[in-house]
């Protein structure tokens, strides 16, 4: 009877318990944990530029790296336009590049690529035939004359100052891919007479092999005015232009350089605008470039022109070159 009692009682307590439990308030679930930040759009950082040369005047092929990206979602691809590995004309390209992440968001960068050309020359092999003013004799002064006007004068060759030596220098300098292929050959001989010179010369040109003459002779020729000097002089310098041209030669005629006043060993200026007057032919005639180291010297011919009043000083020689430089650049540079 007690345990019924009991039982009861127990089974009572069990039903209020699942009651209060079943109307009581739900337990609140953990939320989900939020979604990542989505990375900044992308951004690009490109080179300054891209400076290349070639001989080429189709252009070249140019590589460069892809610019480095920074930010974007997911996985970010970059494209350039043109690619690296194009190639590029001579002158100046924009590159574009462009960075595309996931959520296709976009970030853009250019740079230039430069291409230049190379100056080239057609023609490599070079021969400076002539007289000392070709050997690069410098006057040095020893003293006065005990009587008359003048200085006693010595000349002594000095190689490097050779209008030949720095010529060489210069075409190494402004086409310098060409550079060791580069010759010029110095074939000045002080004292001779150009009608005395055919010989010399012939064997010159067997020698070198020149595709380029430089002929600047008749310095010894015309000194006193003898009758027909300067006609036979020039005579010579024409078969000398002839015999390059029948070769396949290109022939550059120097004129004489003007006579500094004062000078014991200057030449008279009839003489020497005779003669140059006659290089003037020849060159007409041959197809030759008259190359007028002359007039070009004259406007400062008292410091180009050393203490003996014909043989140029250092700096005349370079001036010589330099003439001569710009008449090859004119006219065998390839364009």
């Amino acid at each position: 009877m007690c345990f019924m009692k009991y039982w009861a009682v127990w089974s009572a307590l069990a039903v209020t318990l699942a009651l209060s439990a079943a109307c009581s308030s739900p337990t609140t679930p953990t939320p989900p944990p939020p979604p990542p930040p989505v990375a900044a759009p992308p951004t690009l950082t490109c080179t300054e530029g891209v400076s290349r040369a070639t001989v080429n005047a189709s252009g070249m092929a140019v590589s460069f790296d892809t610019p480095p990206v920074k930010d974007g979602q997911g996985s970010v691809s970059v494209e350039c336009a043109p690619p690296s590995g194009e190639t590029f004309p001579i002158g100046t390209t924009e590159v574009k590049c462009t960075a595309t992440d996931s959520l296709n968001r976009k970030g853009e960068c250019s740079f230039n690529v430069t291409v230049s050309k190379l100056a080239q020359l057609s023609k490599t092999r070079y021969l400076a035939f002539g007289d000392s003013i070709t050997a690069g004799e410098v006057s040095f002064p020893l003293g006065s004359l005990s009587r008359g006007a003048g200085t006693i004068t010595k000349q002594v060759v000095v190689p490097s100052a050779a209008y030949p030596t720095i010529l060489l220098k210069t075409l190494q300098g402004r086409y310098a891919s060409q550079a060791d292929a580069m010759i010029v050959a110095n074939y000045g001989l002080g004292g001779e007479r150009t009608i005395f010179a055919r010989d010399r010369y012939f064997q010159a040109l067997n020698i070198v092999r020149p595709e380029v003459v430089l002929l600047m002779h008749g310095h010894n020729d015309i000194p006193a005015g003898e009758n027909g000097a300067a006609s036979g002089a020039a005579s010579e310098i024409d078969i000398m232009a002839a015999e390059a041209a029948r070769r396949g030669m290109r022939v550059f005629l120097g004129t004489l350089c003007p006579p500094r006043p004062g000078g014991n060993r200057t030449i008279g200026q009839i003489y020497i605008d005779d003669y140059n007057n006659r290089m003037r032919v020849v060159a007409s005639r041959q197809g030759a470039v008259l190359v007028d180291v002359y007039n070009a010297l004259l406007p400062e011919v008292t410091r180009y022109i050393g203490v003996d009043g014909l043989h140029p000083n250092e700096a005349g020689y370079a001036k010589i070159a330099d003439v001569f430089f710009q008449a090859i650049q004119a006219n065998l540079e390839v364009r």
